[in-house]
């Protein structure tokens, strides 16, 4: 019996531990969470460990490619509404545990990820979601379906071709070519404002402007405004979630 509680105690304690915080400090583990076979847990200090043993071998094979991988936690703020986020990201390598700290930034979390360093193109064999995310709040879980979504939204927008649309006297006609390319993911809209189903992106064309649109899967409607003729883009409603020119 008390070898079974030496051990219950040494459980417990390794619990509160966490090994190589500065100075050997205890911290308390406040989240934890997991998604595709890879499992994070968060301290009371700020630091997240992950742990990739259990992988999947299609995300084990997005994150050992030759230039590593991004691992990093994030704070999602939604007010007025667009997105406010604090993400914070270091480089690495595949390895059994990766272990994330980062300045003056502490937990909870909104969410924690893993992404492979590979480019992104619109409608590309990646997708527009990272390798590995783990929501650890609701507000985690939001931000990163509406990510998804802004993310299609914005590698539509920036792509070559698009660019090239904008640019030209006729937007519409090498919009509707680009439907007809893609039917069913790729969308006239009968107005400016016209809500599109998930995984389409919509288009309107009107005297002055472009209006691009996609849905989120959590109901958001989320839209990029051009201006005809010029690569300028008076309003959009991304926020945080994507950078789009």
């Amino acid at each position: 019996m008390l070898t079974s509680s030496r051990a219950l105690a040494a459980a417990v304690f390794v619990s509160f531990v966490l090994a190589g915080t500065a100075g050997g400090v205890v911290a308390e583990r406040i989240q934890h969470g997991g998604a595709r076979g890879v499992a994070v847990d968060v301290y009371s200090s700020g630091v997240a460990v992950f742990d990739l043993r259990g992988t999947e071998p299609a995300v084990r094979r997005l994150l050992t490619g030759p230039s590593g991988l991004t691992f990093g936690c994030l704070h999602a703020h939604f007010a007025r509404g667009v997105w406010h986020t604090g993400e914070y990201t270091l480089s690495g390598r595949f390895a059994r545990r990766l272990r994330f700290r980062w300045n003056r930034v502490v937990g909870p979390y909104d969410g924690c990820e893993l992404g492979g360093l590979y480019g992104h193109r619109w409608w590309d064999a990646w997708g527009t979601r990272n390798a590995v995310e783990i929501w650890l709040t609701v507000s985690g879980r939001h931000f990163f379906n509406d990510r998804a979504a802004a993310r299609d939204l914005a590698y539509f927008v920036r792509s070559g071709r698009v660019q090239r649309i904008r640019l030209s006297a006729n937007p519409l006609r090498g919009l509707q070519a680009f439907a007809r390319r893609y039917p069913g993911r790729v969308v006239q809209v009968p107005s400016s404002n016209t809500r599109v189903a998930k995984d389409v992106i919509g288009f309107w064309v009107g005297r002055r402007t472009i209006v691009f649109t996609v849905s989120s899967s959590t109901g958001r409607r989320l839209f990029v405004v051009a201006k005809r003729g010029t690569l300028k883009l008076p309003a959009k409603n991304l926020g945080d979630l994507a950078f789009v020119f």
